[in-house]
């Protein structure tokens, strides 16, 4: 493998070693770009260093970060950078508190921004990760699309309800609460603050996709990846329902995204870009792995489910899917105009879900 030169450009993303990070790392270095990355913990880059980012040593450096929440974290690994890459979020699946969900979360955009003021007058851009879940409202009457116009709230408003009442949220709603503040929070600053520096967002919705880099077991996947690794490896004996609207997207799309709103910052400023290729729930994830893996080991412990149940395009009589449809009158969320103004051509669920699978295979 050649590796290109530098191209004279310094970049920092946030959260180096996460899933859509690392991938969107290896993006940017293949690129030419130099690499700065922070972590909680220096040690949990070292497996990105070591293997897909070992032949650009020269052009990355991480920073620690234990935590993000403090005025000031970034300003060391912001300084002097041309771009900066916002993917980190201080939550846990495992917290159930609001106190430790949300308001990290909205610290964390806040301070990474304060960070950026400071960074020197070559900073041209600011691109963070946000979520289809900042967009997508599942008290939504239906059918009913969802675009970059809208702002989600039914989240944020139920966990507000529940800190207000003693009650504890389920992680999920938690979660689609914190990305709805964080969200919220970076317009509200940008509204203040009003940057000369391109600022924009990325809503993925769940991202699958082959990752760079891989845990020491399935059990150790992040929360995207590991229900489809259940069903490959024969873990689950069941097909789980669909996440929030069953959209999916690519990490590769949703890596090019984020470049394309750091090399286009005229046109990205103050956009919201919803990435979502289509519909892409659990069971035609199992139909598909099925049908490629039939007669194989694999193949037999892979749950069937009920095969083209929720979902259009599945032919019975061969066991494959055609055109990939939302069931009628489901709510869903559009990713068109990614498509339009990036000239992006999304992924599709086969591939996407195919190509996971086979660097998964190291795990079985």
């Amino acid at each position: 493998m050649s590796v290109p030169m530098s191209n004279g450009k310094t970049v920092l993303i946030t959260g180096i070693n996460g899933y859509i990070a690392s991938v969107l790392g290896l993006h940017l270095l293949s690129k030419g770009y130099s690499l700065r990355g922070t972590t909680r913990r220096a040690s949990s880059a070292k497996p990105l260093l070591k293997g897909p980012y070992a032949p650009y040593s020269d052009r990355v450096k991480i920073y620690e970060v234990a935590d993000m929440t403090i005025d000031g974290a970034f300003d060391d690994a912001a300084k002097d950078v041309d771009g900066i890459f916002h993917t980190a979020s201080p939550i846990s699946f495992s917290l159930t508190d609001f106190s430790h969900f949300i308001i990290p979360a909205i610290r964390g955009s806040e301070v990474i921004l304060n960070s950026a003021l400071k960074a020197g007058p070559q900073l041209s851009s600011v691109v963070i990760t946000s979520s289809a879940a900042a967009i997508y409202d599942a008290n939504k009457p239906s059918p009913y699309t969802f675009t970059e116009a809208d702002f989600a709230s039914f989240a944020l408003d139920r966990a507000e309800a529940d800190k207000e009442k003693g009650l504890v949220t389920p992680p999920g709603i938690l979660y689609s609460a914190s990305k709805t503040a964080a969200d919220r929070a970076v317009w509200r600053w940008r509204d203040e603050h009003k940057p000369k520096f391109s600022l924009s967002t990325i809503n993925p919705s769940v991202v699958i996709g082959p990752p760079v880099y891989l845990p020491s077991s399935g059990s150790q996947l992040n929360e995207t990846l590991k229900p489809l690794f259940d069903i490959f490896s024969g873990n689950s004996k069941t097909v789980g329902p669909s996440i929030g609207s069953g959209g999916f997207v690519d990490v590769r799309d949703v890596a090019y995204l984020h470049v394309w709103a750091y090399e286009h910052p005229n046109e990205a400023d103050g956009e919201r870009f919803c990435a979502v290729q289509g519909y892409g729930p659990l069971q035609a994830a199992a139909d598909i792995l099925r049908a490629k893996y039939k007669g194989t080991s694999i193949g037999e412990k892979i749950p069937v489910g009920e095969p083209g149940k929720g979902y259009q395009g599945y032919d019975e009589k061969t066991g494959r899917i055609g055109v990939l449809e939302y069931p009628e009158g489901n709510l869903r969320v559009s990713g068109v105009k990614a498509e339009k103004v990036t000239g992006l051509k999304y992924i599709d669920l086969e591939t996407s879900v195919l190509d996971t699978t086979k660097v998964l295979e190291e795990l079985l």
